[in-house]
């Protein structure tokens, strides 16, 4: 049995915030992706950097980030890689949060299933 770490113990991240420097799509986004046009693809990339820069964080183990009626996941690695990993309906993403509890939420992808950091983790 290990032991739970102190509150006090825990070191204050002092790094400094990351940018995006390149946003990649993850295989089954990607699949998503070729479906779009251009100019959405490109809507999506422009929210995704705006909502990462926003948070000033060195990483970003995982978000969602609403654009036109859609939620993007997606998280940010400290090299500046912001890789999305899916998209569906808001109304969709709503009801997977509802059906989770708040408790046992920590994020979902397009297809249901549960983002933990070790899996969107570079």
């Amino acid at each position: 049995m290990s032991a739970q770490p102190d509150e006090t113990d825990v070191a204050e991240d002092t790094r400094p915030a990351t940018r995006v420097q390149r946003v990649v799509w993850a295989a089954q986004a990607n699949q998503l992706r070729g479906a779009l046009p251009v100019r959405l693809v490109h809507e999506i990339e422009c929210a995704v950097v705006a909502d990462l820069d926003s948070m000033e964080l060195p990483e970003v183990f995982f978000t969602s980030v609403e654009i036109g009626g859609r939620v993007v996941t997606c998280d940010l690695d400290a090299s500046g890689t912001a890789s999305i990993f899916g998209m569906i309906e808001a109304g969709e993403y709503d009801e997977l949060v509802e059906e989770a509890g708040d408790d046992a939420l920590f994020g979902v992808d397009w297809d249901g299933v549960y983002i933990t950091p070790a899996r969107t983790r570079h």
